[in-house]
């Protein structure tokens, strides 16, 4: 709007001055709306980044005993075993190259079908990692808190260590800590080893056939042939990582998280103190696995058919010896040289079907045929007892201790699971982890 025209030295009419107001009117409620709208997009801008880095990030995604577990906790999870599985199948993916280079034919039939079944394994945990991760953070909580319970810690310093040994891994090594406590635990297995003797299982007593008595000078005297002394194989060389490899290394890896699974340092040491929270847990519930337990020494003899089955032990009733049809018709050619023989075997080493025959009939009795994945069974007991259990089994025992105690607590747990697909974080493209440094310190022998 043009200005009407003054001339110099004259005041303003009264019009003119209404004019001039009514553009300052104008013009101030312009700057007022612009204003008002530059606000709230400042404000819609806010409330979305509140939202999204804020108000989602530390949204429950699900409560455990009254314990949330946020979507972040839950998302640098992911991200974290994410990273750690692309690495393993690129350095599974990398031995199959290596295997397929000239000249590896025959290791590449050896091994190429075990790497790609590892391979593929890798590729389905990758795949259901979105989901395991919280199941893992709620066995963590089960975990702290049964942890809280027995008094049992995890100290800074353990985190370290732990820490420490995953870096000197990847260097290809291992810190000094863990190489004096492998040779400790070797020696403490190799004295269990020979403390543990098995009772010897029942054999028939051969029939004796009377022989000649030889004379004295028909005495037959042993010739004492030279035994080949054998090559001692090279000792392996162990590889202690030095502290300020360590150090460099654990930079780097804190560097390598950072950028790509979005870790910080405080968050790194949380999920290792709670891999060893649940170490420190297992091996306080498989101390308390008893060492002996109810054994039985059985034998059987496995065909493809119930047919078979039932001329077995038509065989049997009618004076055959069962461990001579064992060699003759069982389809386990391990135990079938055995007569059959199984030795003594705790609760739960076979299938179900066999495991409740073996523990349930009566000593010396031959069983109707029992059926299982492998075919039909005739088995006879020929011994139950009490008696201790071997370094296999006992281990076997504890690792199913915690493995109980874990399906308990989740079942006592009270859970509440808010878990969506939304709030999985995007997946990106593999990152694989830099090459360690090499090692500073020599070999140790």
């Amino acid at each position: 709007m043009a200005k009407p025209q003054t001339q110099p030295g004259r005041a303003p009419t009264r019009k003119q001055m209404a004019l001039s107001r009514r553009e300052k009117e104008q013009l101030r409620l312009i700057y007022i709306g612009f204003g008002a709208v530059a606000a709230l997009i400042v404000i819609v801008l806010a409330i979305g980044l509140y939202q999204t880095y804020v108000l989602e990030p530390n949204s429950p995604i699900a409560n455990v005993n009254g314990g949330e577990i946020t979507t972040r906790e839950f998302q640098n999870q992911v991200r974290y075993e994410r990273f750690l599985l692309d690495n393993q199948i690129q350095q599974m993916q990398q031995q199959l190259v290596s295997l397929a280079q000239p000249g590896n034919e025959q290791l590449a039939q050896m091994l190429g079908p075990q790497f790609e079944q590892m391979a593929q394994q890798l590729q389905m945990q990758r795949a259901g990692v979105d989901r395991q991760a919280l199941d893992d953070i709620i066995e963590d909580r089960l975990v702290e808190a049964e942890t809280q319970k027995r008094g049992i810690t995890a100290s800074p310093e353990e985190v370290t260590e732990a820490i420490n040994r995953i870096v000197a891994q990847q260097a290809g090594g291992y810190t000094a800590l863990e190489v004096t406590e492998t040779a400790t635990a070797r020696a403490e297995a190799s004295a269990t080893a020979a403390v543990w003797t098995p009772t010897p299982t029942f054999t028939p007593s051969p029939t004796i056939t009377p022989t000649a008595v030889l004379t004295p000078s028909e005495a037959i005297t042993p010739t004492a042939t030279p035994a080949n002394t054998p090559t001692p194989a090279p000792t392996p060389t162990t590889v202690i990582i030095d502290e300020n490899t360590l150090k460099t290394n654990y930079a780097n890896w804190l560097k390598t998280l950072a950028d790509n699974t979005g870790l910080d340092e405080t968050q790194y040491r949380r999920i290792i103190q709670a891999t060893v929270l649940k170490d420190k847990l297992q091996k306080a519930i498989g101390d308390e696995v008893p060492k002996q337990a109810e054994q039985a020494h059985a034998r059987h003899i496995l065909v493809e058919t119930e047919e078979e089955a039932k001329q077995v032990i038509e065989r049997l009733k009618n004076g055959e010896d069962f461990a001579a049809l064992a060699q003759e018709l069982s389809k386990d050619t391990g135990s079938g040289a055995e007569g059959g023989d199984l030795g003594f075997v705790p609760r739960g080493r076979f299938v179900a079907s066999v495991d409740e025959a073996v523990f349930a009939l009566p000593i010396g009795q031959v069983s109707e045929p029992i059926q299982s994945d492998f075919g039909w069974h005739v088995i006879e007991v020929l011994e139950r007892e009490e008696r201790e259990l071997s370094p296999t089994d006992y281990r076997q025992r504890q690792r199913q201790a915690y493995n109980d105690w874990l399906t308990e607590a989740r079942a006592a747990a009270n859970v509440q699971d808010f878990w969506t697909v939304e709030k999985v974080p995007k997946d990106t493209a593999p990152v694989f982890l830099p090459a360690p440094a090499v090692p500073s310190a020599p070999p140790v022998q």
